[in-house]
């Protein structure tokens, strides 16, 4: 029922054919990298005001990426609470992805932020997806 739901969100949305996604990050946003092997980075801040128009071409992107292993690389300083519920719905629509045999998600996180470090742990348990959490 919820990827029914994120999917209804995104409405129409399809990137214009499936290239490598690349977005700089800003002081609200973050750095974010999409490429055709499967590997998704995304690293910084992600404290905008409208995650889902920021997130939308991401999810969109996931969504449709053809790649046996998909790897979800995480960095970052700082989510607020909207944009966690985007960044949970990536994972989903990667765990979900048909052509994707496994998934892997590196959670990285400074070893002093115990907020990071139980998202990451809180995802990982929702999702029934092992997470790789290192700490820096």
């Amino acid at each position: 029922m919820q990827l029914i739901i994120i999917k209804h969100r995104l409405g129409e949305y399809k990137p214009y054919s499936m290239e490598p996604l690349k977005i700089n990050g800003t002081t609200d946003t973050p750095k974010v990298e999409c490429n055709l092997d499967g590997t998704i980075t995304l690293s910084g801040k992600s404290l905008t005001e409208d995650p889902l128009t920021f997130y939308k071409p991401i999810l969109a992107w996931v969504m449709e990426v053809q790649a046996e292993i998909i790897t979800v690389n995480f960095q970052l300083e700082y989510m607020n609470t909207s944009c966690s519920k985007e960044i949970y719905n990536l994972l989903m629509l990667a765990k979900e992805n048909k052509s994707k045999k496994k998934l892997l998600v590196n959670w990285l996180c400074d070893s002093t932020d115990e907020d990071s470090i139980e998202i990451g742990k809180e995802f990982e348990s929702m999702l029934e997806v092992p997470f790789n959490i290192q700490q820096y």
